[in-house]
C-alpha cells in the first residue's frame, strides 16, 4: 500500500489522547459519607490499586476513529492485485535550433524506436520525418513548458525534457514534471553576440559565463560579444525632483551605483538646454520621452506602451520607499539600466543544483486509482463515529 501524503500517518501518535483522557476521567471520582461504612469488612476498605478500564470498547472505537482519520489525511493507494503497468517513453523537446541540432542523434534515435518526440509548443506537434533543422521555431516561454507537459498524459510515462540552459527558465519558482522524468540541458553557444558597457579607466564592464555583472580591463574571450559597446565615456544623468530630500536620496544612490560597478556618470541637477541626457530621473511625466533615453519616474502609476519609461508609484524617499529604507534603491536603478543597455542575465546558464531545484517531481495519482478506498474508509468513518456517538449518549460517557 501507497500513501499520497505519507507524513501525515504521524497524526496516527494521537491515538494516545483518549487513553490519557480515559484515565484521568476516572482519577476525577469523589469521597461521600456514608454512615454504614463502619459495618464493612477491611478487604472491601482497601484501595483499589493499578488502573482500570471501564467503557473498553468506547475506548477502542475512539482510537480507532483517530487512527482512521490519519489514514483518510494520508491518501492510501491500493494497488496489490494491478499488473505493473508499461512504461511510455515521451521526448518533450523546446522549440530551439540548438536543442534540436545538440540531441538530433537521441531524437532521430528515439522516434525510430516508437517513441514519441514532441515539440514544446503550443499545439504539442510530433516531430515528422523531416530534417531536425527545418522545424519552424517560435518563441518560448517557461510557462508554456508548464503547459505542455500539464497537458501530456503522464500517467505511466518516464518523461524526456531536451531544453536550452539559461536564466529564462527561472522565470517561475518551480516546473512541476512527473516523478519519473529525465532532464537533457545544452548552453545555447549561437546566441546572439552580448552587449558591454565601458566605464572609468576603459574597463568593460558585461555578464560573465556565470550570470555575473563583472567589470574587467578586458573582455572574456571565451565569449561572444558585440562589436562595438552599447555604451562609452560619462554616461549623462538628469535629476529632477521636486522634493529636496528625494533629490538627495536619489543622487546617494547613483553615487553608490557608480562606486561599485564603476559606472561614469556625469550628473546634472538642474536642466542643461540642447543637451541630451541618457538617463532622466524625475517625478514627472516626460511629455515626449526620447527612445534612447531611459527614464525613472517615481510617483505615478504605471503607463503602458513606453518600454523606456519605468515608473513607481512611491516616492524615493527613505519614509515613503522600502527600496530606499532597506538600502536597495542602487540596486534596482542598475537593473534598470543594465536592461537599458542589454546587459540582462537570460544568457546565463543555470548550475546543476538550480535545475534540481526547479523542477518537482510529483507523484500525483489519478483519481480512479484512489477514490474507491477514499470512499470505503470514508463511510467506514461515519460509521464508527455514529457508533461512537450512540455509545457515549446511551452510557453517558
Amino acid at each position: 500500500m501507497q500513501f499520497v501524503e505519507p507524513f501525515l500517518l504521524w497524526g496516527a501518535l494521537a491515538v494516545a489522547i483518549p487513553v490519557a483522557i480515559h484515565f484521568w476521567h476516572q482519577k476525577q471520582g469523589k469521597t461521600l459519607p456514608w454512615a454504614a461504612t463502619q459495618w464493612l469488612i477491611k478487604k472491601q476498605q482497601q484501595q483499589s490499586r493499578g488502573f482500570r478500564l471501564d467503557n473498553v470498547p468506547l475506548l477502542i472505537i475512539r482510537c480507532l476513529l483517530l487512527i482512521l482519520l490519519a489514514f483518510l489525511l494520508a491518501q492510501p493507494i491500493l494497488n496489490w492485485f494491478q499488473q505493473p503497468p508499461a512504461i511510455q517513453k515521451v521526448h518533450l523537446v523546446q522549440p530551439s535550433q540548438a536543442v534540436a541540432d545538440n540531441y538530433k542523434f537521441e531524437l532521430t534515435d528515439a522516434r525510430k524506436k516508437g517513441e514519441k518526440v514532441i515539440w514544446a509548443d503550443e499545439r504539442l506537434s510530433e516531430m515528422d520525418d523531416k530534417p531536425i533543422a527545418g522545424q519552424p521555431f517560435t518563441r518560448f516561454s517557461t510557462l508554456q513548458l508548464q503547459t505542455a507537459i500539464n497537458r501530456l498524459d503522464t500517467k505511466n510515462t518516464e518523461l524526456h525534457l531536451y531544453l536550452v540552459n539559461n536564466q529564462k527558465l527561472a522565470g517561475v519558482p518551480a516546473i512541476s514534471v512527473p516523478a519519473k522524468f529525465s532532464l537533457h540541458t545544452v548552453v545555447d553557444s549561437s546566441a546572439q553576440p552580448r552587449p558591454y558597457l565601458v566605464v572609468k579607466n576603459e574597463r568593460k564592464l558585461f555578464i560573465n559565463r556565470t550570470g555575473k555583472l563583472v567589470s574587467l580591463p578586458t573582455l572574456d574571450p571565451t565569449l561572444k560579444f558585440k562589436s562595438a559597446p552599447a555604451h562609452s565615456g560619462p554616461i549623462a544623468v538628469l535629476l529632477r525632483y521636486q522634493k529636496a530630500q528625494e533629490q538627495q536620496t536619489v543622487k546617494a544612490a547613483v553615487a553608490a551605483l557608480a562606486d561599485v560597478y564603476g559606472f561614469d556618470f556625469s550628473i546634472d541637477e538642474k536642466l542643461t538646454p540642447n543637451r541630451s541626457y541618457d538617463w532622466i530621473l524625475t517625478d514627472k511625466q516626460p511629455l515626449k520621452p526620447s527612445v534612447q533615453t531611459l527614464y525613472t519616474v517615481s510617483d505615478m502609476a504605471q503607463i503602458d506602451g513606453q518600454t523606456n519609461v519605468t515608473f513607481t508609484n512611491e516616492s524615493l524617499t527613505p519614509q515613503t520607499s522600502d527600496r530606499a529604507a532597506t538600502g536597495q534603491l542602487p540596486e534596482w536603478l542598475g537593473l534598470q539600466l543594465l536592461h537599458h543597455y542589454g546587459l540582462s542575465l537570460t544568457n546565463a546558464s543555470l548550475s546543476a543544483s538550480d535545475l534540481k531545484f526547479l523542477f518537482v517531481p510529483t507523484n500525483k495519482p489519478t483519481t480512479e486509482q484512489h477514490a474507491g478506498i477514499q470512499h470505503g474508509l470514508f463511510l467506514l468513518f461515519v460509521s464508527l463515529l455514529a457508533v461512537e456517538r450512540w455509545i457515549a449518549l446511551t452510557k453517558n460517557a
